[in-house]
């Protein structure tokens, strides 16, 4: 009463059960002024109906919880399930899928969500994967036959030797030819070493400060001088440039130049070109003829393993084993640079555009 008296006062409370109240009630005590006193009028709410109502609640949540929540868990089963559905689908065609399908792929869903993004690299990894087996099969049968003709050749010339063991002059030449198959063997066993060991990341290089431009000078003599392929008549090659320093492998870089100026020599009809310049950190030379130049159909391809134009697929003419570009490729990339192939300038045939860093980068593999 002494609160009331000052201020709006509620009470919850049982009260003894009064009609219209029940047993629980909300009590207001109102303080009113009235003739010089104050008096105390007191009103009141059952709030019966709010107990029963939260009993009822209880109840209800005691009993449909654990049913809620097993409706909740099997709908988030199924729907897991439905989500994970191909998934499952992807992995069991994982499981099926061999070498000897060549173009199965997994099956996913359409859409942008990420199973369907996951679906879908996956294929681009089968891609992949597909095309370097493709690659390495391609490989194996092109090695299987180059080696096929320089052992047939040479093992019919044993057999000559063999017949011919009376007359020296037919003996001398079966095993002079035998000589050359042999050589030819050698080199051919030699660069598909250095292409294996490029391939596998462990192309052994042994870099050191040199002058690319002598170096340049001296690998282009030696082709000229030696026996760097067939030329036309009166092929000339010149080397221009100013003398410029690089941390490379010295010959690696001389056998990268020995093939190209063998390679543009071969195709030239009066003019082979090795420029040799510096564009900020890189050196950059540039191997060009005034021959015919690459095939269209034969740039995209032109560094690839066995990668030859039609003119030049005969031995006779003085081709390769189509190995040569594909070398220089790789020991062009051993040394962290880039080489491109084109043709017109500066004169007007193939130019093929080698660029090295001046200066190491990167890890240098170790010597094996």
């Amino acid at each position: 009463m002494a609160r009331a008296s000052r201020h709006n006062l509620f009470i919850d409370r049982r009260i003894p059960h009064t009609p219209a109240l029940g047993h629980r009630a909300r009590l207001l005590a109102h303080p009113v002024q009235s003739g010089g006193r104050t008096l105390i009028v007191v009103v009141a709410a059952s709030t019966e109906a709010v107990f029963r109502g939260r009993e009822r609640l209880a109840l209800i949540l005691a009993i449909l919880s654990p049913l809620l929540g097993a409706l909740l868990s099997a709908g988030g089963w199924l729907l897991a399930g439905a989500a994970l559905r191909p998934v499952r689908r992807m992995s069991r065609e994982a499981d099926a899928i061999s070498l000897a399908q060549a173009g199965r792929r997994l099956p996913h869903p359409e859409g942008e969500d990420e199973i369907a993004q996951l679906g879908r690299t996956l294929n681009a990894m089968l891609d992949r994967i597909e095309a370097a087996f493709a690659r390495e099969r391609m490989f194996l049968d092109d090695a299987s036959h180059e080696l096929r003709t320089p052992i047939a050749v040479l093992r019919a010339e044993l057999e000559v030797a063999l017949l011919e063991s009376g007359d020296r002059e037919a003996l001398e030449r079966s095993l002079r030819s035998a000589l050359e198959e042999a050589e030819r063997l050698a080199h051919l066993a030699e660069d598909l070493l250095v292409l294996a060991r490029a391939t596998a990341g462990r192309l052994p290089l042994r870099r050191r400060p040199v002058d690319v431009r002598a170096l340049a000078e001296q690998a282009a003599r030696r082709g000229v001088n030696g026996t760097g392929g067939r030329s036309g008549p009166g092929v000339a090659v010149a080397v221009d440039g100013p003398a410029t320093l690089a941390v490379v492998d010295p010959a690696r870089l001389e056998q990268v130049i020995t093939n190209l100026v063998g390679n543009a020599r071969r195709f030239a009809r009066r003019h082979v070109q090795v420029r040799v310049r510096t564009d900020g950190d890189d050196v950059v030379m540039t191997v060009a003829d005034d021959g015919p130049g690459f095939p269209a159909a034969l740039l995209p391809v032109v560094f690839d393993r066995f990668t030859r134009a039609e003119a030049a697929r005969s031995h006779e003419a003085g081709a390769g084993a189509g190995l040569g570009l594909a070398i220089v490729a790789a020991i062009v990339r051993a040394h962290a640079g880039t080489i491109s192939a084109g043709n017109g300038p500066p004169l007007g045939g193939a130019a093929v555009v080698v660029r090295l860093p001046i200066d190491e980068t990167g890890p240098v593999p170790e010597p094996v």
